[in-house]
C-alpha cells in the first residue's frame, strides 16, 4: 500500500511539471 507521502510527492511532482510546461507553452515571450 503506498503511503500518503509518496503519493502527494507524485501528485506535487505532476502538478510542477503540468504547470511549468502549460505556463511555458502560453508564454511566447520571456
Amino acid at each position: 500500500v503506498p503511503e500518503p507521502a509518496s503519493l502527494m510527492l507524485v501528485g506535487a511532482g505532476l502538478l510542477l511539471v503540468g504547470g511549468f510546461a502549460r505556463g511555458r507553452r502560453h508564454r511566447t515571450h520571456v
